[in-house]
């Protein structure tokens, strides 16, 4: 690489450990070809026209660059990154992204916040962009307390069948302890809803440790809807009558 340039959009996002659907990895042409790695400049540079690369000129004031720490690699930083992909990008996606980026720590060995909804707000903000309108759109659903995609998905979801937001990572505190984060909870309800991932079927370890936790939230009134990749994905209208019967039956606190 040139010293003008540096990874954009796509590959931008995977040096920042960001997820993305499997579609952003291929080119819509109908034939599914792997998409080239994205090399941008800053103009009045030229982009390249390497084989294998796809390059993409910015504007000045359009992106900053970054030295991404683990590789060293030169790339858009976050906020630039996450402006970008709204050329690539729908709404939700938009806001699983978003939500990567700003995530704040909440376990003491989480590393720290990517980027600030203020940065992601000045990027969109910097100029004309591409795909503009689901940056948008997506901007004022982006949160800092969720901790995966399908986090984001469940919670997008919930909102779209017209349930209130739930709170992210809830804290249960016992004895002025955290015992336990809930995936997402109405806590004024006790309901809380917990995204099981294959590995926690996988790893023995895993499942143990998951059933006493179930048991000791269950010990202390809470009412934990477990929710897989098929209830997103295949059972949606079943998935919201089981969260609407839950909530129903959840005691109003306070």
């Amino acid at each position: 690489m040139r010293e003008c340039e540096f990874f954009c959009l796509v590959a931008a996002a995977v040096a920042w450990g960001a997820p993305l659907p499997s579609s952003a990895f291929h080119l819509r042409d109908g034939n599914r070809l792997e998409r080239p790695l994205d090399v941008g400049v800053l103009l009045p540079a030229r982009a390249s026209r390497a084989r294998g690369v796809r390059g993409t000129s910015i504007a000045e004031g359009m992106g900053s660059v970054r030295t991404e720490p683990v590789s060293g690699l030169r790339v858009t930083s976050p906020a630039t990154t996450w402006a970008m992909m709204g050329a690539l990008l729908q709404r939700d996606d938009l806001v699983a992204l978003g939500d990567a980026l700003v995530r704040e720590p909440m376990r003491s060995d989480d590393p720290p916040a990517l980027a600030t909804i203020a940065e992601l707000t000045a990027a969109l903000e910097a100029g004309r962009r591409r795909g503009a309108a689901s940056l948008r759109a997506a901007l004022p659903l982006v949160r800092t307390r969720s901790r995966s995609r399908k986090e984001t998905e469940m919670r997008l979801f919930l909102l779209a069948a017209g349930l209130p937001e739930p709170s992210l990572n809830w804290p249960v505190v016992v004895d002025g302890r955290v015992v336990a984060l809930i995936d997402l909870a109405y806590p004024e309800r006790k309901v809380g809803f917990e995204y099981e991932g294959e590995q926690h079927l996988t790893d023995p370890q895993q499942w143990a440790r998951d059933i006493r936790r179930y048991e000791m939230l269950a010990d202390l009134g809470w009412r934990i809807i477990r929710v897989t990749a098929s209830d997103l994905a295949l059972h949606r209208d079943e998935f919201v009558k089981r969260a609407r019967a839950a909530l129903s039956r959840g005691p109003r606190l306070g």
